[in-house]
């Protein structure tokens, strides 16, 4: 096991068996495999709301607002990927041979894709409450993968900083482009 927490939380988390409620298991595992989805609705609800204008002007301030989280994600699954192939963490389900709650292939664990995109989504222009909620959703589902056994708490841990870090560098890269770009329009 990589990390203490995962050495803490083991001999609980991972060791299903009949006695577990099935309604239990089966919200862990809703969660941990479509979660995600309203991490991305939430997100896309909070550009839309504050959106101004005309329905077109709203459109566009959308699209607009939600860009920089988009490239992140799209940079956040590269980086996911690259990492995933040079750092070969096996799964938990794989090294403590319990099943997961869920069909999931034995792939590298680290870091987890769906943290990794749901933190880096927190670069789109969205308001403060709406990114801590988006963020504490991400966690929920970080955690439900913990829970399911298709990840280790370090794969939850690196996935969150990773896509961070990317949300930052598109929020500040969309912001200097944006600077840019108006000082083209009023030169």
């Amino acid at each position: 096991m990589p990390d203490p927490v995962s050495r803490a939380i083991e001999p609980t988390f991972f060791r299903w068996d009949a006695s577990m409620p099935h309604a239990a298991a089966q919200a862990v595992s809703d969660i941990a495999q479509y979660g995600i989805f309203v991490a991305v609705l939430l997100v896309g609800l909070a550009a839309l709301w504050v959106a101004q204008g005309t329905p077109r002007e709203r459109v566009t301030e959308t699209v607009l607002r939600l860009a920089p989280g988009i490239v992140a994600v799209a940079v956040a699954f590269a980086v996911a990927h690259v990492a995933g192939r040079l750092l070969t963490e096996v799964r938990p389900f794989v090294l403590l041979g319990q099943p997961p709650l869920f069909v999931h292939a034995a792939d590298a664990s680290f870091p987890s894709d769906h943290v990794t995109a749901g933190m880096a989504m927190l670069g789109a222009r969205i308001g403060r409450g709406a990114r801590w909620l988006t963020a504490l959703v991400v966690a929920v589902v970080g955690v439900a993968r913990v829970v399911a056994g298709v990840h280790w708490m370090i794969d939850i841990v690196g996935g969150a900083a990773i896509g961070l870090v990317l949300a930052w560098l598109a929020s500040l890269a969309w912001s200097a482009l944006s600077l840019r770009v108006a000082a083209l329009r009023t030169a």
